[in-house]
């Protein structure tokens, strides 16, 4: 004993000792002072960040092992007020595409009925899940009663059942199209505490952590109840672990069982309760619990369990079905309703009885709720639909917002997408291959397609088809493909060419080019186009040669104004930088689909063009518009320039090329367009525009190889077929007049007025003061004698036959 005293007063007397040299050493004092400052600040620092990661969690601004919120695609919504064009056809399509049941009279959202001068509807409204009601997310709208009053094609006027002098036009609800959610395909949807009931809240608290409101993350005293009455019971009946514990391992941990995990856990718990009020983390908790399996995919959170369950949004919930959700937490797969509907009813009873135990219901009500059946109404959540399209939305929201955002963050993603179009655009593009291959012949690989339809006004894009099939997951031709335009470069040539603004030598729809066989060198050697008919001209105008798709003028074209210009302009247009090589004028520089449809918007809105979008609005899942990054607008040509290109190319439909898409397949709404066809017959374009839409088609295989005809013959009927369909209803609308563009009919080999005789006329639009002033002086003999031999050729052909061969 007396050793020990004096080995006491021993270590007291060294630790004095050390306490007075320090007191006495100003760098020891330093050293200390600042090893403290140093832990203080690693602590604060730590403690930050976790405060950060926290609120980031809780914010949908990053993911957790348990934290991940899939998006939700929707389509554009339809915009009701006075002025708009909108076919009474084309409404009942929006509607049914929207599941509006048709009815006598409306008396619920979600019905309307035809009336004679138009349409009463119950729209259904739309308001994406909110944590704030002062929050008005973009496209919010509640249900109301509209009457849209329809003269001819347009909505004439809007009457509404209650006023709105200061709100947004009605609208049709944008259409929930597709889920986009990460690998493991769990399933969730965020909901606000407030739009929980408050029986949910309760049945989770009194079966989980019943002294919840009355600790601080851990609870010693519930964790040794909790061991006492699963001793007693001889299983496990009561969880060990706080509601805390159990957020703070879902968000943060995974489910690996060792001791430092759970030491891990206690100390995150503690931080989440300095870092988050009650409410808050009973909000995380309930929206990221799993509760297991369902129709292939994972369920979490109690906004997913109450719909796919019960078939009722969650503040809707009964005390019964709130006690079942709470039963399944402890053992989704064990405990589930559907494959063990009797665990899962002693579960419900369990939670009952302890709510009963706790106080929060009477006993009386825990028998009443415990006296019914499980009650379960599964429901599906929506097939996903327009994989095509969606797949553009996703790279969009790849390319605007940090990486994880479109599968975790729960958002409400607005497109541009016209569901009506684009489901049109599916089944008449797989008809129109279809009816291409049994002509050719079935190969032994599929024949493809891919179409893509943009506004010109705004580059939404209204419709896209990426393949045949359009199944979910197939490659997506219509913005991944890139294929060579062939001739459907051309209008991107003339325009260059025809720009005042690029500067000499200057030309007009008139002037002149060689149309000769020559070769053309380049560092591959010398290379020899050709005119596709074969025949060739000393000189034909730049209109003849872009409606007759000559390939020698247009290579000699480019020689004048110089390849790097034509690389140069087709950049302005949206296409890249094509190497400035001979053959640029003839696409053997690559592109998709959806580009080149864009490109040719241009021409149908004034020479300015807008880069293609898909998305119109991005709300996040607390109801914040988040911003993204909209490219401005491009002022590619004058207005005049346009307008002067738009003529051209409504020659080539009318005159031209594409002369068949009004001829043999009937589509005669005013339209310019040009057809494009690759070497070999290995691509088949066209693309098109119209003073609403510029679409453009593209036939092909994947391993190119030929088609057997050109573009005319393979494009121009799938495309007419596509566009007939999507414009059924609407009526034609001409392109805007012109008081500076003059129409003049030339002869298209001198550029000069044309005189009576000339045999083959072109009516060519002008700028005011460019047209010819003098008339053709040339001699026609020699081609009214090819036109006569050609008829007398004709003629005797359908003496033999009967018929001349066409093909489809």
């Amino acid at each position: 004993m007396a050793s020990a005293d004096r080995d006491q007063k021993g270590l007291r007397a060294r630790f004095q000792a050390l306490l007075s040299r320090i007191a006495h050493s100003p760098r020891a004092r330093l050293t200390i002072a600042v090893a403290l400052a140093l832990i203080t600040f690693v602590c604060g620092v730590l403690y930050v960040r976790f405060v950060f990661e926290v609120h980031q969690l809780r914010d949908r601004r990053a993911t957790g092992p348990a934290w991940s919120f899939p998006s939700r695609v929707y389509s554009a919504a339809v915009t009701l007020e006075p002025g708009r064009l909108l076919p009474r056809a084309y409404l009942a399509a929006e509607l049914d595409t929207r599941g509006y049941r048709r009815v006598s009279s409306t008396r619920v959202p979600g019905e309307w009925a035809e009336r004679p001068d138009g349409a009463e509807i119950y729209l259904r409204g739309f308001h994406p899940l909110t944590d704030s009601p002062s929050e008005t997310p973009m496209f919010a709208a509640p249900p109301e009663r509209v009457r849209v009053h329809v003269a001819g094609s347009r909505i004439s006027t809007v009457e509404r059942a209650r006023s709105h002098a200061h709100d947004a036009p009605p609208r049709l609800e944008p259409f929930w199209i597709a889920t986009i959610a990460d690998s493991d395909r769990v399933m969730s949807e965020w909901v606000p505490l407030g739009g929980i009931a408050r029986v949910m809240q309760e049945a989770v608290i009194a079966s989980e952590d019943r002294r919840y409101y009355h600790h601080h993350g851990l609870d010693l005293r519930g964790n040794l109840r909790a061991l006492a009455t699963n001793l007693s019971a001889g299983g496990v009946r009561q969880g060990a672990s706080t509601i805390t514990q159990q957020l703070a391992r879902e968000m943060f941990l995974g489910r690996q069982r060792s001791m430092l995990r759970k030491l891990r856990e206690a100390s995150i718990a503690l931080g989440l309760e300095l870092t988050l009020s009650k409410s808050q983390i009973l909000e995380m908790y309930l929206n990221s619990v799993y509760f297991g399996p369902a129709e292939g995919e994972g369920m979490a959170g109690v906004g997913e369990a109450s719909e796919r369950l019960f078939g009722v949004p969650p503040s809707e919930l009964r005390l019964d079905q709130a006690a079942l959700l709470a039963g399944i937490i402890p053992a989704p797969s064990a405990y589930s309703p559907v494959a063990y509907p009797s665990r899962a009813l002693h579960q419900r009873n369990r939670v009952l009885h302890d709510m009963a135990e706790t106080g929060v219901i009477t006993a009386a009500e825990a028998r009443a709720a415990a006296a019914r059946p499980l009650g379960l109404e599964p429901t599906q959540r929506p097939p996903d639909r327009f994989p095509s399209f969606v797949d553009a939305v996703r790279g969009e929201l790849a390319a605007q917002l940090p990486r994880g955002a479109a599968e975790g963050w729960g958002l409400s993603v607005i497109t541009t997408l016209d569901p009506v179009w684009q489901a049109r655009a599916e089944d008449k593009l797989a008809e129109g291959i279809d009816a291409r291959e049994r002509w050719t012949g079935h190969q032994d690989a599929p024949l493809e397609g891919a179409f893509a339809a943009v506004d010109p006004q705004s580059g939404a894009v209204r419709a896209l088809v990426g393949g045949r099939e359009n199944r979910q997951g197939d490659f997506n031709r219509a913005v991944r493909a890139r294929r060579q335009p062939g001739s459907a470069i051309k209008p991107i040539v003339y325009s260059a060419a025809l720009d005042p603004e690029r500067g000499a030598p200057r030309f007009t729809p008139g002037s002149t080019v060689p149309d000769l066989r020559r070769s053309f060198d380049t560092p591959e050697g010398p290379w020899t186009p050709r005119n596709d008919e074969g025949e060739y001209h000393e000189t034909v105008t730049l209109a003849k040669a872009l409606v007759h798709s000559l390939n020698l003028a247009t290579a000699n074209l480019v020689q004048q104004i110089g390849p790097e210009t034509v690389s140069r302009y087709a950049d302005r247009f949206g296409l890249g930088r094509p190497t400035p090589v001979a053959s640029i004028g003839l696409g053997t520089h690559e592109v998709t689909p959806l580009a080149l449809a864009a490109a040719y918007a241009t021409f149908a809105n004034h020479g300015v063009r807008h880069v293609p979008t898909t998305l119109a609005a991005v709300i996040d899942a607390r109801g914040r518009t988040l911003p993204f990054e909209v490219a401005k607008p491009v002022r590619v040509l004058s207005d005049r320039t346009a307008a002067l290109m738009r003529g051209l190319l409504e020659d080539v439909v009318i005159f031209g090329i594409a002369y068949p898409l009004r001829a043999d397949y009937g589509f005669t709404r005013p339209c310019g367009g040009k057809t494009g066809t690759t070497n070999d017959y290995h691509d088949a374009w066209f693309c098109g525009f119209t003073p609403e839409v510029a679409a453009a088609v593209w036939i092909g295989y994947d391993v190119p190889r030929s088609l057997a005809a050109p573009a005319a013959q393979v494009a121009i009927p799938v495309w007419a077929g596509i566009m007939n369909d999507l414009m059924d209803g609407f009526p034609p609308t001409p392109f805007p007049p012109r008081d500076d563009i003059d129409l003049v009919w030339i002869d298209p080999w001198t550029g000069l007025l044309a005189r009576s005789d000339c045999p083959h006329p072109l009516r060519t639009p002008f700028v005011r003061g460019t047209a010819p002033i003098t008339f053709c002086t040339r001699d026609h003999a020699a081609e009214w004698e090819q036109i006569h031999a050609r008829a007398s050729a004709d003629s005797a052909q359908v003496d033999t036959t009967g018929e001349v061969p066409e093909q489809p």
